[in-house]
């Protein structure tokens, strides 16, 4: 039986530790928005000068996001990779590690995230109106319980095998669309299986002679998002997702770790209903850098209802287009053309002609049945990773609450887990 353990957050758990940096030395930087609402691991994207302000962390330690939305968002992660162990980020995280022989620093993780933990943080903000942010004095005082070391050790051996597989997934899912965008600059960038045929000179170059050139307008049609309110969102159980920005991620795909839920009522037309495998594409980044506009995915095939938002839109073509469409829309050129064409000091945003007018060089449709027939095998691996990670997280996220109050016993998780691993 477990022994539990009630007490201030602050003499249970490191709360903002200390980590020394040098002043005018350049560290691994961590900014908010590449953190994935409830994925596990988050890595530096970029180093930057430390100067002084900043949120300073080591690997392993937990960052949770303290204003809003971020918070409501899920913006918590665990850091890792970080070179020489340390690094720093956003002034608006807050920096938790276990506490030696009290509290295990991968438990303090599954601990934050956990939804009456989030809940708690949330009632904890203060400020104004859209700005509002954690108080820290009462985030450390608030009252916790927690099971004793050995037990959150399993505790976070379990739910942590959930994380690595669904971790696992995802790499793996970057190793198979790398395939798939080396496969689609091989045919339709180098013109590799077409070298020993003749070429012909375009407004885009020299392409394989009988290749047309058209715009983008005469094989897609965009069907926009419906902007759904925050008042929509519900905390009651159903199966029904909303394709948001937030499910796109740097680099082709989709991710649906994320649980946020809403309530569709009547209000909401059917017509922004998505099919399994439809292909939508994000028109909007909130950064000047463009890590995600024009990104695109394919809609998983499973028991659960996907709508589609607004700064999203739904790519309607031929099926013959879409393997085609998706690499063009994920690769380096594209997304050059469009950050230039959203070129903003704030959003980013797509228009319709910003798709509409782009040129593309289109083969025949026998070129494109033997394009598709290879990249077959690849987009249907993705898709599966990507189920079994909507599968992985409902289990994770059940199992969370009920281990850490204590209704489910460590043993039964341990052989539940295994049965789903």
């Amino acid at each position: 039986m477990s022994k539990w353990i009630e007490g201030k957050l602050k003499d249970l758990v490191e709360v903002n530790p200390t980590v020394k940096l040098i002043k005018g030395e350049i560290y691994p930087f961590v900014s908010m928005d590449v953190i994935q609402s409830s994925y596990k691991p988050v890595e530096a994207k970029e180093e930057r000068e430390f100067k002084s302000g900043g949120a300073k962390f080591e690997n392993g330690d937990t960052l949770f996001a303290r204003i809003t939305p971020c918070l409501e968002n899920g913006k918590i992660a665990q850091v890792k990779n970080l070179k020489n162990g340390k690094g720093f980020g956003s002034t608006e995280f807050i920096v938790l590690r276990g506490k030696e022989g009290i509290t295990d620093t991968d438990f303090v993780y599954y601990l934050v995230t956990n939804k009456a933990f989030r809940e708690n943080a949330e009632r904890l903000m203060v400020g104004t109106s859209g700005r509002q942010r954690v108080d820290k004095q009462q985030f450390e005082d608030q009252i916790i319980s927690i099971p004793d070391l050995e037990t959150q050790k399993r505790i976070s051996s379990i739910l942590g095998s959930i994380d690595r597989k669904i971790e696992l997934n995802v790499e793996m899912n970057k190793t198979l669309e790398e395939m798939a965008m080396t496969l689609y600059k091989h045919w339709f960038v180098d013109f590799g299986p077409f070298q020993d045929g003749e070429f012909r000179e375009s407004e885009l170059g020299m392409i394989p002679k009988g290749w047309k050139v058209i715009r983008l307008e005469e094989i897609i049609t965009l069907k926009h998002g419906y902007a759904f309110k925050s008042k929509q969102f519900s905390d009651e159980e159903n199966e029904k997702v909303v394709v948001r920005m937030g499910n796109f991620k740097e680099g082709p795909g989709l991710q649906f770790l994320d649980n946020t839920k809403f309530l569709i009522d009547d209000s909401v037309d059917e017509k922004y209903k998505l099919k399994p495998n439809d292909l939508v594409i994000v028109l909007s980044d909130v950064t000047r850098e463009g890590r995600i506009i024009g990104r695109a995915g394919f809609i998983p095939e499973d028991h659960r209802e996907y709508w589609l938002n607004q700064r999203v839109a739904k790519i309607e073509t031929e099926k013959m287009y879409k393997y085609l469409l998706y690499c063009l829309f994920n690769s380096d050129l594209f997304r050059h053309h469009c950050i230039t064409s959203a070129n903003s000091t704030t959003v980013l945003n797509l228009k319709n002609e910003h798709l509409y007018n782009y040129k593309i060089a289109l083969p025949d449709d026998k070129v494109i049945f033997e394009f598709n027939k290879k990249m077959e095998t690849i987009i249907r691996l993705i898709l599966e990773n990507e189920q079994q990670n909507i599968s992985l997280m409902h289990t994770r996220d059940y199992l969370l609450p009920r281990l850490l109050s204590g209704e489910i016993d460590v043993s039964q998780a341990e052989k539940q887990v295994e049965e789903v691993l």
